[in-house]
């Protein structure tokens, strides 16, 4: 799925920070600061991967699987979703 947004429709309130950025796969980690949950996705244009950094702040609508990178551009939509492990039972 490749979604496009203009900066003003994508510019929420930041709810994560970016983990890992891969330059040779082109896929960006960000971490839910609240939840603990991870996502990945990929920038719109793959070619200005070097324009973000570990740490630069993340907004995304579950809903309509649209990242926006704070420091940088709107992005392609959330590629994978991992929920935070449960903790151990005791």
């Amino acid at each position: 799925m490749a979604v496009s947004v203009p900066l003003e429709v994508g510019a929420g309130t930041p709810c994560c920070s970016i983990t890992t950025v891969d330059k040779k796969t082109g896929i960006v980690t960000a971490k839910n600061t609240a939840t603990g949950e991870t996502f990945k996705f990929r920038l719109g244009d793959a070619a200005q991967i070097g324009n973000i950094k570990t740490g630069d702040q993340v907004s995304m609508d579950v809903q309509t699987r649209q990242v926006t990178v704070h420091s940088f551009q709107p992005v392609e939509g959330i590629l994978i979703k991992t929920p935070m492990p449960r903790p151990p039972i005791k």
